[in-house]
């Protein structure tokens, strides 16, 4: 008898379970939205009106089915390319402005007054060639302070990716990869500025918007 009523009660269970799972996903007909149950999982966006109208009580099921309707729906948007990398043409995270007065800073504290005409972020290949000529014709800072410019220009980063990149170890220029040593003074060798580094000076300009572009964070 009593394995007899146990059967019976499994079969009533395994049928109540198949009839839960038929109707899971089942669209629910609007004239039943307020009396008949339906999975979180499935979302019955056709009965809202019905719910906020009749049976306001059953709002928390309709909002969370359209909610995790539209949570699987959110589009993702690309990542924009970085500034200071090559995606963007090493365009400078900073302005130029910020990054001077930053520049300047470290040139008062390392560099001769002097020479602080000479920390500034200049990209003009012009004003660049006029502010080398001062050091050269008018005596106004000696070469060896160049180093600690650069020091100062890079803020202890290393920009060789970029000076690469904008052909700075160009075989026109007949010198190899001798002027990537300033776009990196502080991991390398760059204690004394010879005439073969003449040609890296005269791209100063490209030292110097590699050198701001490397500046991501302050």
């Amino acid at each position: 008898m009593i394995l007899k009523f146990l059967i019976s009660a499994l079969i009533c269970f395994v049928f109540i379970e198949a009839e839960s799972r038929s109707l899971e996903c089942s669209k629910v007909p609007i004239g039943e939205c307020c009396t008949r149950l339906w999975s979180e999982r499935c979302p019955q966006p056709q009965c809202a009106k019905q719910v906020n109208r009749r049976c306001p009580e059953r709002k928390a099921l309709i909002q969370h089915a359209l909610h995790s309707k539209d949570l699987r729906r959110a589009p993702q948007k690309p990542e924009a390319p970085k500034c200071g990398t090559a995606e963007t043409g090493y365009q400078p995270c900073t302005t130029k402005s910020v990054a001077n007065k930053l520049f300047l800073s470290c040139c008062e504290l390392y560099v001769p007054q002097e020479c602080h005409f000479m920390c500034e972020y200049e990209y003009d290949q012009e004003k660049t060639k006029n502010m080398l000529s001062r050091m050269i014709l008018e005596n106004k800072c000696s070469f060896k302070h160049i180093s600690s410019i650069l020091y100062c220009a890079s803020q202890n980063r290393n920009n060789t990716k970029c000076c690469a990149d904008l052909d700075l170890n160009s075989s026109q220029l007949m010198v190899g990869s001798r002027c990537l040593r300033m776009c990196d003074p502080s991991g390398s060798s760059l204690d004394k500025i010879t005439k073969q580094d003449v040609t890296c000076l005269y791209n100063w300009n490209v030292i110097m918007y590699c050198s701001h572009s490397g500046i991501t964070e302050m």
